[in-house]
């Protein structure tokens, strides 16, 4: 349990845009959230509030679709991983681009990746893609995000168990 415990901890700063980042976004935001006229009109005060490359990120996280077995293979990829004492880099604050770089430079990370059928470009973003709409899908992304692409929350209404295996294998059982 304990291997669990620490990988589960390294996993969510890859998550970052997803978890850690969105919270305090929300709290940024509500502080003067601004209407949904702002956002339309690309307000300066939203712009001001979400910084661009977060703002970046969560555009390609989101158009991003996640390909149908995205979730099976990654929970075996987190398994994987964790049977073999991979931990993800630290990528608290990263932003995608540099997740990625770090994420191939961790010895084993890549060749687990490249035995699932991932690189680590595409399970990073597949990742992030994967608790951002989790996230929307709970009401916890903040006004002005993107929404969503509508296959991916087709693909998490179509298979919940699959989504919540991956929750699972996160560390993070669904509630």
């Amino acid at each position: 349990m304990g291997n669990f415990m620490i990988f589960r901890r390294s996993l969510l700063p890859v998550l970052a845009l997803a978890t850690g980042t969105i919270a305090p976004m929300s709290s940024a935001l509500a502080q003067g959230a601004p209407s949904q006229t702002q956002i339309d009109g690309q307000s300066d005060q939203q712009s001001a509030q979400i910084p661009p490359q977060f703002r970046a990120d969560a555009e390609r996280a989101m158009r991003y679709a996640l390909p149908a077995d995205f979730m099976s293979r990654a929970v075996s990829t987190i398994s994987e991983l964790q049977g073999r004492n991979i931990q993800p880099p630290n990528s608290q604050g990263l932003g995608l681009q540099e997740m990625i770089t770090r994420t191939s430079q961790v010895p084993g990370f890549p060749d687990v990746l490249r035995s699932h059928g991932f690189t680590p470009e595409t399970f990073i973003i597949g990742m992030t893609t994967f608790g951002m709409t989790l996230a929307a899908s709970n009401g916890q992304v903040p006004a002005g995000m993107p929404s969503p692409n509508p296959t991916n929350v087709a693909l998490f209404k179509a298979h919940p168990d699959q989504v919540n295996a991956l929750m699972q294998a996160m560390g993070n059982p669904p509630h």
